[in-house]
């Protein structure tokens, strides 16, 4: 269990205010021991000489910058991949990028922003859906400015590199990756094709400056803005919101992530209810939201459903153990090595990680659940059920596990054990509080996944995209 802020030290007490000034990440302050780690590794680095040494270092004139890059980026949560949300980017490719080519066409100007950029696999997959569109649509001469801003120095150098392993293209087909990218490493690295990488540049940018006037100035015809917010006070969240909103051209688009806080979006601007995701608009907008397009009409989506699976009846697992036991700081360094082998494309030798790994810590729930999130990826449906179940065994409470159990369950023809399950999932959701991150959820909070449920049964989106999602936050 990690210690509480009034357990620490007055020394680190006050680091970890100055870093949640300036970096906004409300996320860390009820887990004082997880940024205790890292501001160690990186007073190690410096070799200083304790907290008071290091807050000089971070107030010097000279160095003190340079420090302050490090340090965001060792303590950003970016993990991201191509295509994630599919629902999402198909309406970008159905309804919102239509619409802006077809209202901008006189100017042949469109400006995108994509917040919190991470390693580029956001704003480049818009770069690639939009680039498709043009060709489609036959049309040229347009200044596309795509622009990606992350806090994360670290992040901004893969960015702009163009450089990905397989952890991050894995929601592709073998079709697109050779259509989109250039391999560099046979079977473990691919360079995104010039052609998309020039449509996108990157620069250093705190989210927390908008406010202040500084940052992106727009106006942008597009923000994209998802899994930033969720780690942020809710207070800052209103604000942040508010200097967003500033900089939305009239008639321009927002997406947000699935488990940012609605409230401050619907207040201060205009809802747009889309398939299986929602949308917003500046305040007062003239533009009616154009109807999506028929499914016959659309085209293929990016994400492509998994084969059918023989039904097979559940296994009836014994009451969990009394107590279980587990070192999460060792957990956490194994998930991580497991998460590098799957980016550099040995995803069977991670997959050998995490069941030698469960051989010897087999109460471990995170590596189960990172097991099954593998064996789905790689199509072994089979195995990805068994380790789920075992997860939801050891951890009765665990929403995700059920989420990735239904939807698998759903596609053997289990629908009624789907139901059931998705149903535990929803009630537990309901039962914690709006913001609560979910384990294994990648950042999506319980409020987030109750607004994707709800999506399944207004729209009947497939939950397959948004759980890929969970694939990449397993920190």
């Amino acid at each position: 269990m990690g210690l509480a802020m009034s357990e620490i030290s007055a020394g680190l007490r006050r680091v970890i205010s100055v870093i949640t000034a300036r970096t906004g990440l409300h996320y860390y302050t009820d887990k004082p021991a997880l940024l205790e780690k890292i501001i160690d590794a990186r007073m190690t680095a410096l070799g200083c000489r304790g907290y008071v040494d290091y807050l000089a270092r971070l107030d010097d004139a000279t160095l003190g910058e340079a420090e302050w890059r490090e340090l965001e980026s060792a303590v950003t949560i970016g993990e991201t991949f191509f295509f994630r949300y599919a629902e999402q980017f198909r309406a970008l490719e159905t309804t919102i990028l239509p619409e802006l080519l077809t209202r901008l066409r006189g100017v042949r100007v469109l400006r995108i922003w994509s917040i919190g950029c991470s390693n580029g696999a956001e704003p480049y997959s818009v770069a690639i859906v939009l680039r498709q569109l043009l060709e489609k649509r036959g049309e040229h001469g347009w200044t596309i400015e795509i622009l990606g801003t992350d806090i994360s120095t670290r992040a901004l150098e893969q960015a702009r590199s163009g450089e990905f392993g397989w952890w991050a293209l894995r929601d592709l087909t073998e079709r697109q990756r050779a259509e989109w990218f250039v391999p560099v490493i046979e079977g473990r690295t691919w360079r995104l094709k010039d052609c998309y990488r020039q449509m996108v540049r990157f620069r250093h940018a705190n989210i927390m400056d908008l406010p202040r006037g500084r940052g992106p100035a727009g106006p942008f015809d597009l923000i994209l803005c998802r899994n930033v917010l969720i780690y942020f006070d809710p207070l800052q969240v209103t604000r942040l919101v508010q200097a967003m909103a500033e900089r939305i051209a009239g008639d321009g688009w927002m997406l947000v992530g699935h488990s940012e806080p609605m409230g401050p979006f619907e207040s201060l601007m205009q809802p747009v209810r889309l398939p299986g995701t929602m949308a917003f608009r500046a305040k007062g907008s003239t533009a009616v939201a154009p109807v999506p397009l028929p499914a016959r009409h659309r085209a293929a989506p990016f994400r492509y459903g998994a084969p059918r699976l023989p039904a097979r009846r559940p296994v009836a697992l014994p009451p969990p153990p009394e107590a279980v036991t587990a070192d999460p700081g060792r957990e956490a360094g194994i998930l991580h090595t497991i998460r590098q082998l799957a980016d550099g494309g040995a995803t069977r030798r991670a997959v050998t990680v995490c069941r030698e790994y469960l051989r010897r810590a087999p109460m471990a729930v995170g590596v189960y659940f990172m097991l099954g999130v593998l064996l789905l990826a790689l199509g072994e449906h089979e195995g990805a059920v068994e380790g789920f179940r075992r997860v939801i065994y050891l951890r009765r409470g665990h929403v995700m596990a059920r989420c990735y159990l239904a939807h698998l369950l759903e596609r053997t023809g289990a629908a009624d054990d789907a139901r059931r399950l998705r149903a535990q999932a929803r009630e537990l959701a309901r039962s914690l509080a709006a913001g609560h991150v979910l384990e294994g959820g990648g950042g999506l909070t319980a409020g987030g996944l109750l607004r994707l449920l709800q999506d399944k049964e207004d729209h009947d989106a497939s939950l397959l995209s948004t759980l890929s999602d969970i694939a990449s936050g397993m920190s």
